[in-house]
């Protein structure tokens, strides 16, 4: 799960973004609260946040900026803007595989009566520990067995994650039957994971670098923590694996996506089990065994770099703990049991993006997001690629994520780091104005017409533009 922004530079401010407006007090900011280091390279979803929450609170953004440095306004709104994420079910199923089938059963044995206690932070909203909560059910593994702890800065996802309702791109990496079981239809474009699930996870709104210690209080036999550490710079790094630390018990596991694998080892070590790749504190007993008990299993030191993200597994066989729910599924198809990726290159690069576009074309938005990300993963910068990332994300409910795409790309396209041709960027502002006019920001999103409407005159979407006032930008 995305836990910060990820954008590339941008110099110039777009319609109504005071400019320069990340200088280093908010910055600073910023990293004493969550943790987060801000840079040139990922400043403007901060600046679009700043203009979210200035017209949410009916101020400029220079007054609002001045108020909310100076304790003037509750920081928790704007926290949640700028801790933005972006995650799906399953998104970690090989560690979670390895959880499920060897380590929770291995501890249960050893330690009868004594629950396993599993901590996801940052959770997003809750596909993780959900999808931990689902395989526990698929394997019989009784809810007091197991205590799943949720934990997420933004309490807007907390609250969301409460509720149990994703959007189809949650579930694109999700087997079809599995999706069957254990989720139903709310709406047209909104999936319901089963009630009778949401009790297992407790769900807590903290922040890992202030206050998860004494929120959780007790320690913890496995850690997820995916895709943070990469936001943090390197003494934030250390002080939050630190805490990570304390926060497991002398032979728990942590596991990281593979982009930290090379984290500061600091008193960890990273070791494999059955192809999947963790850390342990230091001085703990191998994996599958105990102070006094055999070693079990594939059991190996990793080396000091990850070459690669293991490749996906299948989970075994579900189990029928519960009927089966709606005929379709929120996926067209199971996860590819694929390989190790190749990098695109030209001609495959062309052939990736045109595919994208007919999956979006179609509806087909997991494949088209899939197929999108490939290309980005090869071309991080690809302005196609990224607008259609956009355009899938916000068809998919998905709005900050999306404004968050089609801003960088504005600002990148002004900065002159990425070219992006007129017809584009006249879809990336109507992207904004649409999804800030969505949002019931419709002032911010006047900007965004005006801007429209200077390069396109009589594009559908100014049917949005009200009558120029005194004090608006020119059109």
């Amino acid at each position: 799960m995305n836990r910060g922004p990820t954008s590339p530079p941008a110099a110039e401010a777009r319609p109504e973004s005071p400019a320069g407006c990340v200088a280093e007090p908010l910055r600073d900011w910023i990293r004493t609260r969550t943790g987060i280091s801000i840079t040139d390279q990922n400043q403007a979803p901060v600046e679009l946040a700043v203009r979210l929450e200035a017209e949410r609170h009916g101020l400029d953004p220079a007054r609002y900026l001045q108020r909310l440095l100076s304790g003037g306004l509750p920081p928790q709104a704007f926290i949640d803007a700028v801790a933005t994420n972006e995650s799906y079910f399953f998104r970690a199923l090989e560690q979670m595989r390895v959880v499920v089938t060897r380590l929770i059963p291995e501890r249960l044995a050893r330690r009868p009566g004594q629950p396993v206690r599993i901590l996801s932070l940052p959770c997003a909203r809750g596909e993780e520990p959900f999808s931990l909560a689902i395989l526990c059910e698929e394997h019989r593994i009784p809810p007091q067995s197991v205590q799943l702890v949720g934990g997420d800065i933004s309490a807007t996802c907390v609250a969301d994650a409460g509720r149990g309702l994703y959007s189809p791109l949650a579930l694109r990496r999700t087997d079809p039957e599995l999706a069957r079981r254990w989720f139903t239809p709310a709406g047209s474009r909104a999936w319901q994971l089963e009630p009778a699930l949401l009790p297992r996870v407790e769900l807590r709104r903290l922040n890992l670098l202030a206050d998860a210690e004494v929120v959780l209080a007790r320690r913890f036999d496995i850690v997820f923590c995916e895709n943070l550490l990469i936001y943090f710079d390197a003494a934030t790094t250390v002080d939050a694996l630190a805490v990570l630390g304390r926060l497991l018990v002398p032979d728990g596991w942590l596991f990281v996506d593979h982009a930290e694998w090379n984290i500061p080892r600091g008193a960890f070590r990273m070791q494999e089990f059955d192809g999947c790749v963790g850390f342990r504190p230091l001085g703990a007993p191998a994996a599958g065994e105990s102070a006094s008990g055999p070693r079990t299993g594939r059991v190996a030191d990793a080396p000091s770099r990850g070459a690669s993200t293991p490749p996906p597994t299948r989970i075994p066989a579900p189990l029928p703990t519960r009927a089966s729910g709606p005929a379709a599924s929120p996926v067209s198809r199971p996860p590819p049991r694929a390989a190790p990726a190749v990098p695109l290159r030209g001609s495959a690069l062309t052939t990736h993006l045109a595919q994208a576009q007919v999956h979006y074309r179609a509806k087909r938005f997991a494949e088209a997001l899939r197929a999108f990300d490939a290309v980005l993963t090869a071309d991080p910068g690809h302005p196609l690629a990224r607008l259609g990332k956009a355009r899938v994300l916000a068809d998919c409910g998905e709005d900050f994520e999306a404004l968050e795409i089609a801003e960088s790309l504005l600002h990148g396209a002004a900065a002159g780091g990425l070219k992006l041709a007129p017809a584009d960027q006249v879809e990336a502002l109507v992207l904004m104005g649409l999804l800030l006019h969505k949002k019931g920001l419709k002032d911010l999103a006047q900007g965004y017409l005006r801007e429209v409407k200077r390069h396109d005159p009589h594009h559908p979407s100014l049917g949005l533009l009200r009558p120029h006032r005194p004090g608006d930008a020119d059109a």
